[in-house]
């Protein structure tokens, strides 16, 4: 019994020091958010300014809640700042290629324009940018 206390003392000061050096580490980019519509559902964009390989494309399928997730086929955008967002996991669904993408934006653009690709066509898209919400108001 001596033994198993030792044991997990030893284990709880090892561990204990990784615990409390990952609380408050800051994120390496900072998300915006845009929406938009395409083929009648509602498209939702998570850009993540500093780190473009982490942005999120969301398309509801319905008011149900289903939805399908499109992330970037590649960290990084093209030659002509383009960004290709594929499906997640694979299916059929299309994709999406966003224009303007870069890196990290100065001044984050008010809106995002590109094309969803489906079955043959392609249509035009425009994500506006969603205001933040500031959570300490004193109205």
């Amino acid at each position: 019994m001596k033994i198993f206390r030792h044991l997990l003392l030893f284990a709880l000061l090892y561990c204990a020091p990784s615990a409390i050096f990952a609380q408050g580490v800051p994120k390496a980019f900072a998300p915006i958010y845009y929406k938009g519509k395409v083929y009648g559902n509602s498209i939702r964009f998570k850009l993540a300014d500093g780190y473009i390989g982490a942005s999120i494309i969301r398309m509801n399928l319905n008011k149900k809640g289903h939805a399908l997730i499109f992330q970037p086929e590649s960290g990084t955008a093209d030659e002509h700042n383009q960004l290709k967002f594929l499906p997640f996991p694979k299916s059929n669904s299309g994709y999406f290629i966003l224009d303007n993408m870069q890196e990290a934006y100065g001044d984050t653009p008010l809106y995002i324009t590109g094309y969803y690709f489906f079955r043959g066509n392609k249509m035009p898209l425009k994500l506006i940018k969603i205001k933040a919400l500031s959570i300490a108001t004193n109205k």
